[in-house]
């Protein structure tokens, strides 16, 4: 299985009986950073649909909601990601909650899919791409099969996390557990007062 990242746009977000629900595109007709372009119409998703489960960071284990009005468009893929509602009586930490909070602070800005090329569904990059995506395409996707989508951190706003902490959306211990130590060194380079956060493995 394959993966691709890109840049979450947070759109709509709104509390239902079902969780926290926010819209977002998951995938976009665009170069990534390998040279490749995944059309948004050659997109299979039957299977997926049938258990559209919600990840953080492709960890398996431990999902945070589903994935739900998968809506393919001439050049992108949007959806909604339903974060799973926490229960009344659910002691302790709450990764959903809190996941959910990263991304609705501007934190955690990251989704990721995971796929499979259809035989036949993969093309080295043709002069009509070339001229259609840019000269930096070299790999073509165009008929896939969705396997599962992430809600994935990338280098984020050191800014967004410090308000999250000091409002109380989130607390220090929580990211220390959940965000990798690389990515705590890139948050907070060069971000001098924070005397209420002390990270571990810095």
């Amino acid at each position: 299985m394959q993966t691709k990242t890109l840049s979450i746009d947070v759109k709509n977000r709104r509390e239902t009986s079902e969780g926290i629900k926010v819209d977002a595109s998951i995938s976009t007709e665009s170069i990534d950073r390998d040279g490749e372009v995944i059309i948004a119409q050659g997109m299979n998703s039957t299977e997926y649909e049938a258990n559209p489960i919600l990840f953080f960071n492709h960890d398996y284990s431990d999902p945070i909601g589903n994935v739900v009005d998968i809506r393919r468009r001439k050049d992108k893929i949007d959806a909604t990601l339903t974060f799973a509602q926490r229960p009344d009586d659910y002691p302790g930490e709450y990764r959903p909650q809190f996941v959910e909070s990263l991304v609705a602070q501007g934190v955690v800005k990251g989704i990721s899919i995971g796929f499979m090329p259809e035989p036949g569904g993969v093309r080295k990059a043709s002069k009509e791409d070339r001229e259609k995506y840019g000269d930096r395409v070299r790999q073509v996707y165009s008929k896939w099969k969705l396997m599962e989508v992430s809600v994935a951190p990338l280098p984020a706003n050191a800014t967004a996390l410090i308000s999250a902490i000091r409002k109380g959306a989130v607390d220090s211990a929580q990211v220390d557990r959940w965000v990798s130590a690389d990515s705590r060194r890139r948050i907070f380079v060069n971000m001098p007062k924070v005397p209420r956060l002390r990270l571990s493995n810095m």
